[in-house]
């Protein structure tokens, strides 16, 4: 009988860490666990890409520099994005290291941002921008416009939306029962 102590002991000690994790799982909020994805992407200069985006534009031009599409603007370029509709939206503006230009970016006829794009190096750059959420809030299409400023804009490549995404608990407590539910992720009964 002692011979078997050890190992109760230590099916005791992990039944008691097992129960201690659980505990502290039950009371995280279940919205903690955030995951940054991109919602979606635009490739510009790309005809089928473009199309599925609501593209639209004045005094634009497209090309390829480096084996990679792009479209620049001397006016303004427009895409319509997904978003979800519960967080803030980051704008990610893929340019092409060839040219430098002014631009702003404008989310929802709301200026976001007016920037100055140097060129540097041989790789494209990556410029991101946080959209305020009052913009975007309940939304889960924006309307994106690149509009030149002083002369054409940078040459864009890509055009993503950025998002943390909430996970909402798989199971749902019913107030009046106790009992847990199964809710589909994404469904709070």
């Amino acid at each position: 009988m002692t011979a078997h102590v050890p190992t109760r002991l230590r099916r005791a000690a992990a039944l008691a860490a097992l129960l201690g994790a659980c505990a502290t799982a039950a009371s995280a909020n279940p919205f903690s666990a955030r995951d940054r994805r991109v919602v979606d992407r635009v490739e510009a200069g790309n005809a089928s890409s473009e199309a599925m985006h609501g593209y639209a534009a004045h005094e634009d031009t497209t090309g390829t520099a480096d084996g990679r599409a792009f479209r620049q603007a001397r006016d303004w370029i427009r895409y319509a994005l997904t978003t979800f509709d519960d967080t803030d939206v980051t704008i990610a503006c893929t340019f092409l290291s060839t040219t430098s230009g002014d631009y702003d970016l404008v989310v929802e006829d709301s200026l976001i941002a007016s920037r100055h794009y140097a060129a540097a190096g041989a790789t494209p750059t990556v410029v991101e921008i946080l959209v305020p959420y009052a913009v975007t809030k309940g939304k889960t299409s924006i309307a994106v416009v690149l509009r030149a400023r002083g002369g054409p804009t940078p040459r864009l490549h890509e055009l993503r939306t950025i998002q943390d995404h909430n996970e909402v608990a798989p199971f749902a407590v019913v107030q009046q029962h106790q009992t847990p539910m199964f809710s589909p992720p994404g469904v709070v009964r």
